[in-house]
């Protein structure tokens, strides 16, 4: 009955998210960016596999995933001089999993000029994300989780402040195949300057399957979300796949599906326990450049 009574409530919240969608343009874009490197090799599709702190940022309840305490550092190069970091960390007590994700994204010499000609002066906006996460097993296949977070942006001399909610959950189906809902940004900020920032609410629907490669001595993941903006009218797609080779080494592919900019992403990882690190390359059009991302996890025993 319990379990019954969770599904109303996320299908409630499916419905609001949908709703907030018709609310047009959004800021905070650094919240739609993704974190770490296996997940962005994999086109995000990574809701119902994000094992690692990256949960934090996409699904609270896959948490219930960890199994040892582990820490993450990721360093992303994006488009147009933007930088992003994050720090992230997760653990386990019983039926409790726990996380913390700090997101900070920065971009630089941004010009400044009140009449056509040279700038006056540069500036550097920032934008930061500070959130704590839970997951609680309801039992052995179900789980529920939530972040709370506090949001930070500044533009030149306006600075605001804010809060977000996230809410998810994960399903183990007895057929090797996950399926989790999450519902991410449900909040809001303070006026910057003169408007407050309206945040860009996501509902990720995803899955995960894994398949056994005897033959080849690895595992064959393929993972897919579907994914709804609130800054948009249409929905995309999350497509990706990786194949573990003895736990030590990684080849990842993904596709998204309707941005305007971006489509494919790839990426390797490589582990020497209780090091691992992955990489992700995801290539954007009309000669904006391309991403690179690096991921640095530690697991503990």
């Amino acid at each position: 009955m319990r379990r019954y009574f969770l599904y109303g409530i996320f299908a409630l919240l499916l419905v609001s998210a949908r709703t907030s969608a018709q609310t047009g343009s959004t800021g905070l874009s650094f919240l739609k960016l993704g974190v770490g490197g296996r997940a962005l090799a994999m086109g995000e599709a990574y809701s119902a596999l994000a094992s690692d702190p990256a949960a934090t940022y996409y699904n609270p309840s896959a948490l219930s995933l960890v199994t040892s305490p582990q820490i993450m550092l990721m360093h992303k190069e994006w488009i147009q001089g933007t930088k992003t970091e994050f720090l992230g960390a997760a653990t386990n007590s019983g039926d409790f999993s726990f996380g913390i994700g700090v997101n900070a994204t920065s971009v630089g010499d941004i010009e400044v000029r009140n009449v056509p000609g040279p700038p006056i002066t540069t500036f550097t906006a920032r934008n930061a994300s500070i959130g704590v996460s839970g997951s609680y097993k309801l039992d052995s296949n179900f789980a529920v989780g939530v972040t709370g977070k506090l949001l930070y942006e500044e533009i030149l001399e306006s600075s605001a402040s804010g809060y977000a909610a996230d809410l998810g959950a994960l399903y183990n189906t007895p057929w090797n195949l996950r399926l989790a809902f999450a519902v991410n940004n449900l909040g809001s900020m303070n006026d910057l300057d003169k408007q407050a920032s309206v945040l860009p609410v996501t509902v990720r629907i995803g899955g995960a399957y894994e398949i056994p490669v005897e033959s080849l001595e690895g595992v064959l993941t393929l993972a897919s979300d579907i994914v709804s903006l609130s800054s948009e009218s249409k929905t995309h797609f999350h497509l990706g796949s990786e194949f573990d080779y003895k736990r030590l080494f990684m080849i990842r592919a993904g596709y998204q599906t309707d941005y305007e900019t971006k489509g494919f992403s790839a990426g390797i990882g490589f582990r020497a326990n209780p090091i691992s690190l992955d990489y992700a390359f995801v290539p954007f059009k009309y000669d904006l450049g391309s991403a690179h991302t690096i991921s640095l996890s530690f697991v503990f025993p």
